[in-house]
């Protein structure tokens, strides 16, 4: 994975057994020296993991918005149905949080495609109940379907997890008699309450996304702009200049996504903070393209009133992301496959080895553990935090159920769990698993001694079937993945700026030279498409922009897992990012000007893609791909 052996290798006979017992120098010959530093590594990093919070300006604030909504969903439905059956309705409250980061419209959206999800997914769990042999390939089909929408389509926090859980639940739910009749009403309605109540709290304090997208926007801008012109012989400073650069650009990107999505299509802003943030954002940009233009193009000025209305508007079509997302060896896919993997040898073990027990909670642990995309020793951590996390939750609630408390009271130690679970998701996994313990078990009743010592047993060892399914998977599944994810992303970044210097060379980006009646319309929001040929090159311009930040993001993420194979590619990223903005610039000069350069740079590209092998596990040279398109960029900036 990280590259063969040198002849004085991990093997190599002068590195084994000088100084250490017999015994010791044996175990040696079997584990390299090698494997047990990167062992010792490992455990040193997991156990520092355990004790570091890391910091979350303001998440703290933002959970209490969160829980306050759930917790205001969860109390109306107690005191109508009574606290035992209120807390049925937790997964359908906390479904709510769908698109919790993004603008009011946006937000129903999101809130209501995953509520109806979740309901769907309830609904198939109770109907599949009473057959147990379908339960591990009706919830590994759904899983699958489930982590794959939600990652092709980018949803954001809170992630799959509850949507998926919510069939698990069912077909336990279903065993003790649930139906959908009974059980469908009560998450609906704590679905609607919670979203009802979050867009209430959400009306308090209007534009909190936009607001926070627009600063992350300027904060970006300001950092890239105050760097100095780095010197081309330095190529720490160039490389220092070219992140800062992408960030800038990429955020500002993503805030225009936020303000145009948080309105209806084709609007301007209602409110006068609405407004002022456009305006804002607006600025920024400016700023951010004059910067650009002065790099590449030192001697010109942007050409801002021709070419404003065609700037990229954030996420690209659904199609397109669909599309993408199906492709073999993309990483939705990827990590679609991990978690339904998991979720199939959990299931099927956990209802063998307990089928009276609570094995939902096995999915639910595999599930937790890989419903997200990240590198196989950051998952495996995860899955570590998981058990250890789970095993002093356990360890609380025996102290708390100790004490006796009444159907209000767990109602209530259920809520501050959730609180304590959103608070720390993202500072320490560890302690976040405590809270997820603690309120899944409060809500899960205990009617006697026994029951509760057979629930943490229960709890404990299906919470060991997950983690040990996950582990499986992340080992198992993908062990080239990192490597062929890179190599992917890049042939796909490529691809798109094969388009946008299409547009180049051919004249396209000047809407002045289209009758009005083709001109693009200033407030297009991304996936509206009218056909137009200067729709085309706003959606081009906007999927390259947007492919860009996920090949840094996928090149960032897989590196741990293969260094070494991973560490020349970061010259290609580099190279890559340069070339790229280098164009957007070009795009904002005179009409017309560069179509030559843009027509050369196209066929160099092209040839290069065409002469690449296809994606698999033949190795390739990264260091001649980055300096193929490094002599590219060198010859259309002289060029144009």
């Amino acid at each position: 994975m990280t590259g063969e052996p040198g002849h004085d290798g991990p093997y190599s006979s002068s590195r084994i057994g000088h100084g250490v017992p017999e015994c010791c120098a044996s175990y040696s010959r079997l584990v390299p020296p090698s494997a047990l530093a990167t062992g010792r590594r490992r455990l040193q990093r997991l156990l520092r993991s355990l004790v570091t919070f890391a910091p979350a300006p303001g998440r703290s604030r933002r959970a209490l918005r969160w829980v306050a909504a759930t917790a205001a969903s969860l109390i109306v439905i107690s005191v109508i149905l009574g606290p035992d059956k209120g807390g049925m309705g937790l997964l359908g409250a906390m479904s709510a949080g769908g698109g919790r980061d993004f603008p009011t419209r946006r937000r129903v959206l999101v809130g209501i495609r995953v509520g109806a999800t979740v309901l769907a997914c309830q609904a198939i769990g109770l109907l599949i109940s009473p057959w147990p042999l379908l339960v591990p390939p009706v919830m590994t089909a759904m899983t699958f379907v489930v982590v794959w929408f939600w990652h092709a389509l980018l949803t954001g926090p809170p992630g799959p997890i509850n949507t998926v859980f919510a069939g698990a639940l069912g077909v336990y739910m279903g065993s003790l008699g649930w139906t959908c009749a009974t059980l469908l009403p009560i998450t609906a309605l704590a679905w609607a309450l919670a979203l009802a109540a979050s867009l209430i709290l959400l009306a308090l304090w209007p534009h909190t996304a936009e607001r926070r997208a627009v600063e992350a926007a300027e904060q970006a801008v300001e950092a890239y702009c105050q760097q100095p012109r780095p010197d081309p012989w330095d190529a720490r400073a160039a490389s220092l200049s070219n992140r800062l650069r992408s960030q800038a650009w990429i955020a500002v990107d993503d805030a225009w996504h936020v303000l145009r999505t948080g309105r209806t299509p084709g609007t301007v802003p209602l409110t006068a903070e609405g407004r002022a943030l456009d305006g804002r954002l607006r600025t920024s940009h400016l700023r951010l393209l004059e910067r650009l233009q002065a790099e590449s193009f030192p001697s010109e000025h942007p050409e801002i009133s021709r070419h404003f209305n065609l700037v990229p508007l954030g996420l690209p079509s659904v199609r397109y992301l669909l599309r993408t997302a199906a492709q073999s060896g993309s990483q939705p896919r990827l990590v679609a496959g991990r978690a339904a993997g998991a979720v199939a040898l959990a299931a099927s073990v956990a209802f063998l080895l307990s089928p009276i027990g609570h094995p939902y909670w096995a999915i639910q642990s595999a599930l937790i553990v890989l419903h997200m995309g990240a590198s196989r020793a950051d998952l495996t951590i995860r899955a570590a935090h998981r058990v250890i996390g789970t095993a002093a939750g356990l360890v609380v609630y025996v102290g708390i159920v100790s004490l006796g408390p009444g159907p209000w009271t767990r109602l209530g130690i259920a809520i501050v769990a959730i609180y304590g679970l959103e608070a720390l998701a993202v500072r320490n996994y560890a302690s976040s698993v405590v809270f997820v313990t603690v309120f899944g078990l409060m809500l899960t009743p205990a009617p006697s001694a026994a029951h509760t010592h057979l629930l943490i047993t229960d709890r404990l060892g299906e919470t060991a079937i997950g983690v040990g399914a996950s582990v499986l998977m992340i080992w198992v599944m993908g062990r080239r993945a990192p490597i062929l994810l890179v190599r992917r992303q890049f042939r796909q970044t490529l691809t798109r700026l094969l388009l946008v210097l299409d547009d180049l060379a051919k004249g396209l980006e000047d809407p002045a030279g289209l009758p009005p009646s083709r001109r693009p319309l200033p407030l297009l929001t991304a996936g509206e498409h009218d056909g137009s040929p200067t729709d085309l090159v706003r959606a081009h311009r906007r999927d390259l922009v947007f492919e860009l930040g996920r090949a840094g993001a996928i090149l960032s993420s897989q590196r741990p897992d293969d260094p070494e194979s991973l560490e020349p590619w970061m010259r290609v990223q580099e190279e890559v990012s340069r070339l790229s903005y280098d164009v957007v610039a070009a795009t904002w000069r005179q009409p017309g000007t560069g179509r030559a350069a843009a027509r050369i740079a196209h066929r160099a590209i092209a040839e290069m893609i065409d002469a690449l092998p296809p994606i698999s596990q033949r190795r390739i040279d990264p260091t001649a791909v980055a300096g193929t398109v490094a002599v590219i960029r060198a010859e259309f900036l002289a060029s144009a």
